[in-house]
C-alpha cells in the first residue's frame, strides 16, 4: 500500500550536517585516542598530558595547538548533561580531512580557521584575525554565526 503522506523528514531548512559529522566520503585521517577529560563531537582536541590522550581546546590562545576535530559516533552519553565522550572513552580524531563545525561569526571559503568561545564556553570555529591561527584548516563554506559549515583539516 502506498503512503499518503508526503515524505517531510528533510525539511528545506534543515542544517545539512551536524558538529563532528563528517562531510564527505573522501580520503580522511582519524585517530583514537582516550578523552582526557569530557569533550563532545565538533569540539577542536589538543594532544593530552599522554601522547595517546586528547583534550578539548578550552581557550582562543589553544588554536595553535589543535590537532583535529572529535568526531560524531552514534552512541549514548554516559551521563544526561555531561560530555558526549567522557572522561577515558576513546574519541575518534579528524586530524585529516572535511568534517562539520559550528560558525562563530561570518565566513567564506578560504578564510583560515581560529576557534572562539562564547559566554556558554562552548567552542565556535572563527574567520582568522591572524594572530591565533589553527595550523593547516580552513573554511570551504560560506556561513554566518551559528551555521553548520565545513572544515577542511591538513594535518
Amino acid at each position: 500500500m502506498a503512503q499518503n503522506k508526503p515524505f517531510t523528514w528533510y525539511a528545506d531548512q534543515d542544517a545539512v550536517g551536524y558538529p563532528g559529522l563528517k562531510a564527505d566520503t573522501t580520503t580522511d585521517v582519524i585517530d583514537s585516542l582516550a578523552a582526557e577529560s569530557g569533550i563532545n563531537p565538533g569540539d577542536p582536541v589538543l594532544r593530552g598530558t599522554n601522547a595517546d590522550q586528547v583534550k578539548a581546546a578550552t581557550a582562543a590562545t589553544d588554536g595553535k595547538n589543535v590537532i583535529g576535530v572529535a568526531v560524531h559516533v552514534h552512541r549514548e552519553p554516559a551521563e544526561s548533561g555531561a560530555a558526549y565522550y567522557e572522561a577515558g572513552y576513546t574519541v575518534p580524531v579528524m586530524t585529516f580531512g572535511d568534517i562539520y563545525v559550528t560558525a562563530g561569526g561570518d565566513v567564506a571559503p578560504g578564510d583560515a580557521v581560529d576557534i572562539a568561545f562564547g559566554d556558554d564556553k562552548v567552542p565556535v570555529y572563527t574567520k582568522s584575525a591572524g594572530t591565533n591561527t589553527v595550523p593547516n584548516m580552513t573554511f570551504l563554506d560560506k556561513g554566518a554565526k551559528g551555521d553548520v559549515v565545513r572544515v577542511r583539516i591538513r594535518h
